[in-house]
């Protein structure tokens, strides 16, 4: 029977102990040694396919099927346009933004292919790139664009999440999208966001496969793939580097940017989601999947450590669901920035933690994220 390095130490601390009763100094260094290696063989194995299979697929799962209710509705919606067409509509948004913020920050696998964390939520975007793109796509008397063969190939500020809250939510947007001379123009646009929402999240889960096929079974074998993954034993490096990333996307990105160096120099209108009055359901969509992959990977940890870490991201959770409805206006007062600048604090102790205990705990390097060098 094989044994795991930690269990041979144990053992070996322990024999110390029992060779050493007559020698004080050496039984407690021996003692000290059989505490310290208790504490580690507590940790359970972590492993990157592990964690692939049971956090991250799960969450594509959701996508995928939140994307193609999605899409369904559109086509419902465009054939019969109500007012209450429009609330289904708004709802189904809710759960794609919400679903595609759980795995936002995770930047290896298929999603990393064919510009698709853009294509699917251009955030932040510059120069209103987002509100030109779906003002011409509006007043585009053709179809041709709105094809699939061509609208994936357009720019990706008219191809994802932020486009179709424009649609959804502009002022206006809910009596142009029921009648009018826009209505059919505004819906054509809704379903080809939709539909091409819809095949991005199916592009990336069937990548993945399963334990069987595809690239999660090539994780699983340890094969190394030149695209995906150069070297297999370096993901769970990049799993936990991610992580890290989702707690400096929510302070870098959300609460920052909009807070400024003063209430008089807030910039509100930089809050994610406003339109659509999701900007704290996001950040609390992030987190609460943070702190989820963070409890899988704790699972390494001693029991102290595995403690810290939960502490932290716990929270970090917290803070997020303390947040205020709409974090452009509370960027504006003072007791608005008092809570968001708390938040702050709490996320960036939660990314900390990232770092040491649990990096520093697994073993595994911190690498740069995508936000290192903005």
């Amino acid at each position: 029977m094989s044994r795991s390095p930690f269990a041979v130490a144990l053992a070996v601390a322990s024999q110390i102990v029992q060779a050493a009763q007559g020698a004080p100094a050496i039984a407690a260094a021996g003692t000290l040694l059989t505490t310290l290696f208790i504490g580690r063989a507590q940790a359970a194995p972590v492993s990157a396919p592990d964690i692939v299979e049971s956090w991250l697929l799960p969450r594509y799962d959701t996508l995928l099927a939140a994307a193609k209710a999605q899409e369904q509705a559109w086509d419902g919606f465009c054939k019969a346009p109500s007012a209450e067409g429009v609330k289904e509509l708004r709802a189904r948004f809710a759960a794609v933004s919400e679903a595609w913020s759980a795995v936002e920050f995770i930047t290896f696998g298929p999603v990393m292919l064919s510009l698709r964390p853009d294509r699917f939520n251009l955030f932040p975007e510059r120069r209103n790139a987002v509100g030109r793109s779906v003002a011409e796509l509006l007043a585009d008397p053709t179809d041709e664009r709105l094809q699939p063969k061509r609208f994936f190939r357009l720019s990706a500020a008219a191809q994802g999440l932020p486009a179709l809250e424009r649609v959804l939510y502009d002022d206006g947007a809910e009596a142009a999208l029921v009648a009018g001379p826009e209505a059919a123009r505004r819906c054509a646009l809704g379903q080809a966001v939709a539909l091409n929402l819809a095949t991005i999240a199916g592009e990336i889960r069937t990548g993945w496969g399963s334990r069987s096929e595809g690239l999660l079974a090539q994780l699983v074998a340890g094969k190394a793939d030149p695209v995906y993954f150069p070297d297999p034993n370096a993901l769970l490096s990049q799993i936990v580097t991610d992580l890290a990333g989702a707690y400096q996307r929510v302070v870098d990105q959300r609460l920052l940017v909009v807070l400024g160096k003063s209430a008089e120099e807030a910039k509100p209108l930089l809050a994610d989601r406003r339109r659509s009055g999701l900007s704290k359901e996001t950040i609390v969509a992030i987190v609460a999947s943070a702190r989820a992959l963070a409890d899988a990977l704790g699972a390494g940890l001693n029991a102290k450590d595995r403690a810290s870490l939960a502490q932290t991201v716990q929270a970090a959770e917290a803070a997020a669901q303390g947040l205020p409805e709409d974090i452009g206006a509370a960027a504006t007062t003072a007791p608005g920035r008092k809570t968001l600048e708390a938040a702050v604090a709490a996320f960036k102790a939660a990314q900390a933690s990232v770092a040491k205990p649990l990096a520093a705990g697994l073993g595994v390097p911190l690498g740069f994220n995508a936000l290192d060098g903005d």
